[in-house]
């Protein structure tokens, strides 16, 4: 009320503002005119969606999608940043309890988590670390991966790893390792990417949760894609399949498959693939963000790696 009658008091603020109706509008105008943006916004690249699969192997087909998915995963990205933030103050204040004091941490509520890009199954059923004290996960040194496998090597947080390779990062707080961007299985907290850089397109440092170790796996990358069984299935079992190369993930999950889904080799999961995609999935790493003629590929089982490759 107050503000009506000082606008009141002050005549009509808005006389001298032409009204919609006197502006002038060249007829011949365009709705392009009216939503294009300016040229000095930046924008990233959005690659178009491809219908079928190209002849370089798993999850080739499936960057065009995750290129046009990029601005959808910035948003996303930064609304996650602020509820992380709240987090991390959460837990510089946990970080004077007692040591031997048992501390429950509370996550602000996010918005709904966006499944994998290319994800089918339901809720998951990966055994997860929880958080203890000191807001850090608990780490099971038991559950530790074998001598020699692709993610054995344990660094120290804040390491860069060259692209190519995998390692473990234990003991650090989710809120420190980037908003999560993507999820497997949807609408589950099994396996969780965590961008260290949201919306970049360059090179740099991605982190994953939901192994059992309570540790999380660290690479490097400009775009990564989560791949379904089922989109595996669908390439190498069919036409464009008989003239793949079988590397070390094809193999991997041919014993995977056989043990979930009870089939034999070169036979499809069948009615079992949902219980098979509730903690398994291919994860695609692309160094650059336009370039999809190599990738590295790596299997993720009940919680471990399984194998990792490079794919041509």
């Amino acid at each position: 009320m107050s503000l009506v009658l000082l606008a009141s008091g002050c005549g009509d603020p808005l006389k001298d503002v032409p009204r919609l109706a006197d502006v002038p509008v060249e007829t011949e105008a365009g709705q392009a005119d009216v939503l294009a943006t300016s040229a000095d916004a930046e924008t990233l690249p959005v690659a178009p969606v491809a219908d079928t699969a190209p002849q370089r192997g798993l999850l080739g087909f499936l960057k065009g999608k995750a290129d046009a998915a990029q601005a959808t995963t910035t948003v996303a990205a930064a609304e996650d940043a602020a509820a992380d933030e709240a987090v991390t103050d959460d837990l510089d204040d946990v970080g004077s309890a007692p040591d031997d004091a048992e501390v429950v941490v509370v996550e602000a509520e996010e918005a709904p988590r966006r499944r994998g890009l290319f994800g089918l199954g339901g809720g998951g059923d990966v055994q997860l670390a929880a958080a203890t004290t000191s807001g850090a996960p608990r780490v099971n040194r038991r559950a530790a991966p074998r001598p020699g496998a692709p993610d054995a090597r344990e660094i120290a947080y804040g390491t860069t790893v060259p692209y190519g390779q995998i390692a473990r990062v234990c003991g650090v707080p989710g809120a420190k390792l980037g908003p999560v961007t993507q999820t497997w299985p949807e609408g589950g907290r099994g396996y969780q990417l965590h961008d260290s850089t949201p919306g970049s397109t360059g090179a740099h440092t991605f982190y994953m949760t939901g192994f059992k170790d309570g540790c999380a796996r660290q690479f490097t990358a400009a775009l990564v894609i989560f791949g379904s069984p089922e989109s595996w299935e669908q390439i190498h079992y069919g036409p464009a399949g008989e003239s793949l190369p079988v590397l070390a993930t094809d193999v991997a999950y041919e014993g995977v498959k056989s043990k979930v889904c009870r089939v034999g080799k070169g036979k499809p999961c069948g009615s079992r693939m949902k219980a098979l995609e509730r903690d398994t999935v291919f994860v695609s790493v692309y160094e650059r963000f336009e370039d999809n003629t190599r990738w590295k590929n790596i299997l993720l089982h009940d919680g471990e790696v399984v194998a990792m490759d490079m794919k041509n």
